[in-house]
């Protein structure tokens, strides 16, 4: 613990010496820091020394103890004051208490008296250093994650989760986000063909990329409107803008500049959607999904658009908001790397249904049953599934696609199509699970007499030890431990035969170097103790 700093203040030499020396301070963590003859000095020393506690007269001259405490709560109100006082006064007593002083005691002190005073007081402040570290550290903590709890603060606002006005704007505060209006509008920052171009990339270079891409938004809007800028939940960028009559029509001029500055520095394309201005604070989560709808229906008005929700070529509202695709996309992805036909099959009728229900048009269903179909052969491919003879191997499906009249006739080719690609994830599989399940078993032979565990041989075949527990499950029919105690105890079973040899030596030389655990295991293999197996031969 950080030791205590203590200043002592008495006009009579004598008196500040038997303080210091009376007691062994060090052995109490205590460190006199220095001494003063009356309060004018005191006020000097303690600007230069910051005790932690002073130990102070009353009647001194040029500034009493009285007028010396009062002075140096006003300035340093966290150091604790001690005042010994040759006179019982019950005034002194009572003033000093109004100060803020935190004993009062009457000379003549004894040193056992003062000695627990200063270790009581020395208490408080241990209590009152952790505190203030505990919150310093809670703020570090709260600086630290600032950015992902703003992000999502603000997108439970887009979300209307947050309902109380009052609370709203109390939040913003605290969040550094802008309500000032009067209007406000939501866009929505969509990288095109996002999962696309980071398919193989790692989740900290996809978080890099998106990033930056909020980065250069925020730089830009920020240069014309009050704006927070974050990331979405999904792949997208929010940006709530406040605006008003003399920027607003400045809009569609700021997201062209984003969309040049992010093509300029990162040679990605954008769409932006953007949402209809609105007053209320209770009408910023429309305004949020008119952006996100806009920029939706990019699989029909092509990438790298600016899109008004409300506003299409023609000059008509777009009628139809698509389910998002990133979540969509996730979803059926899973459930290919998993194998799992009846999930796909669910999605793809439910997606379906819904393009039915909504009279979704024709090219709309056709350009995202193609992206459905691009994402999962890219998916196959960072996989490294090889499609190999399958049917669909060598397929174009934006010339494939192009033969059906139907949405029925697009289901079941998307079905047979998915259907394909399990058939070549299972055929690639069981071909990777042999070459692991044999690398894995001729490390084994070459090290059985080693200290030999699961994270090893997973670690020399380059799965992770979950992975290579199942597969080896699955190919051998034993697990991995039920395997090498079978191995090691046949070839302990040839050592046996060497009558000369030590069963000890033999546990030790196939691995074990625990002859009880040796004897266990081998009776559990073959019913017979390792001595009574050389018996029997």
């Amino acid at each position: 613990m950080k030791m205590i700093k203590l200043l002592i203040v008495d006009d009579e030499s004598i008196i500040r010496k038997g303080i210091r020396t009376s007691i062994d301070w060090w052995k109490l963590d205590v460190d006199i820091v220095g001494e003063a003859r009356n309060g004018k000095e005191a006020l000097e020393a303690v600007q230069q020394l910051l005790p932690d506690i002073v130990v102070t007269d009353i009647r001194m001259p040029h500034m009493d103890g009285l007028e010396f405490a009062r002075h140096l709560k006003e300035r340093f109100p966290q150091t604790k004051i001690v005042i010994l006082s040759g006179y019982d006064d019950f005034d002194y007593a009572r003033q000093a208490l109004k100060i803020g002083v935190n004993e009062y005691l009457m000379k003549p002190v004894g040193a056992a008296e003062l000695e627990a005073l200063v270790l009581k007081i020395s208490d408080e402040i241990a209590r009152e250093r952790k505190k203030i570290e505990e919150e310093q550290s809670n703020l570090d903590l709260i600086r630290e994650n600032f950015s992902f709890i703003q992000r999502k603060w603000v997108n439970r606002l887009l979300k209307g989760a947050n309902k109380d006005g009052d609370a709203i704007v109390e939040q913003a505060v605290q969040m550094n986000v802008s309500l000032e209006g009067p209007e406000y509008a939501v866009l929505v920052v969509d990288v095109d063909d996002f999962r696309l171009i980071t398919e193989r990339a790692s989740d900290r270079d996809k978080e890099l990329t998106l990033y930056a891409v909020a980065n250069i938004t925020e730089e830009v809007l920020s240069s014309v409107f009050s704006c927070t800028v974050c990331q979405s939940d999904f792949d997208y960028i929010n940006v709530l803008v406040n605006a008003n009559m003399k920027n607003k029509h400045r809009m569609i001029e700021c997201c062209e500049e984003v969309q040049r500055c992010v093509a300029r520095y990162m040679k990605l394309s954008v769409t932006i959607g953007v949402g209809a201005y609105v007053r209320g604070l209770a009408d910023i989560p429309e305004s949020g999904k008119h952006a996100i709808s806009a920029m939706q229906s990019k699989v029909y008005r092509g990438k790298g658009q600016i899109i008004v929700y409300g506003e299409s070529e023609s000059g008509n509202e777009v009628k139809q908001a698509l389910p998002l695709p990133s979540e969509n996309d996730k979803e059926l992805l899973e459930s290919l790397s998993i194998m799992n036909q009846s999930k796909i099959d669910e999605l793809l009728d439910e997606r379906f249904h819904q393009f039915a229900r909504s009279h979704v048009p024709y090219e709309h269903i056709k350009a995202l049953s193609l992206k459905w179909v691009i994402l999962a052969m890219a998916h196959l491919e960072q996989m490294g599934v090889n499609p190999g003879e399958s049917k669909h191997a060598f397929l174009n499906p934006y010339d494939e696609i192009e033969k059906y009249e139907t949405t029925e006739d697009i289901r079941r080719w998307l079905g047979d199509l998915f259907a394909a690609f399990i058939e070549s994830i299972a055929a690639y599989k069981n071909v990777r699970f042999k070459h692991i399940v044999s690398a894995a078993i001729k490390y084994i032979q070459e090290h059985y007499a080693e200290d030999i565990r699961l994270e090893d041989v997973s670690s020399h075949v380059f799965v992770t030890p979950n992975y290579f527990s199942r597969v080896f499950k699955e190919e051998t029919g034993q697990h991995f431990t039920e395997w090498l105690n079978k191995y090691r105890v046949e070839k302990a079973k040839l050592l046996l035969k060497d009558v000369g040899a030590k069963i000890y030596e033999v546990a030790e030389r196939v691995g074990y170097n625990d002859y009880k655990y040796f004897t266990h295991i081998f009776k559990k293999v073959t019913g017979l103790t390792p001595k009574e197996y050389r018996n029997r031969i």
